[in-house]
């Protein structure tokens, strides 16, 4: 979770598909990827949600983490309102 053009959706293709692209396109309303890891000899299997930071689509992406084992929020270094927007997204999980 965090503000528009933060990094979430680069973050997450990084994981998932290891792969990187600088091409900016706004993930609209929710997104998602499946990733299965080996950890100690059990296999875990990663739903990940990339969901929008656009605040109209806060309402829609809201019921995709009821529910969630973990959120990760995610801030720009060089914006100092989107880490300051993290409290935001942190009540808004609550």
């Amino acid at each position: 979770m965090g503000n528009s053009a933060v990094g979430k959706t680069s973050l997450l293709l990084r994981f998932a598909d290891d792969s990187y692209t600088e091409n900016f396109l706004p993930t609209i309303g929710v997104d998602f990827k499946v990733k299965t890891i080996s950890v100690v000899g059990s296999v875990v299997k990663f739903l990940l949600w990339d969901t929008a930071g656009q605040e109209k689509f806060k309402t829609v992406v809201s019921s995709y983490y009821k529910g969630a084992q973990g959120i990760l929020f995610v801030f720009d270094v060089c914006n100092p309102q989107s880490f300051e927007d993290v409290k935001n997204w942190m009540s808004d999980a609550e």
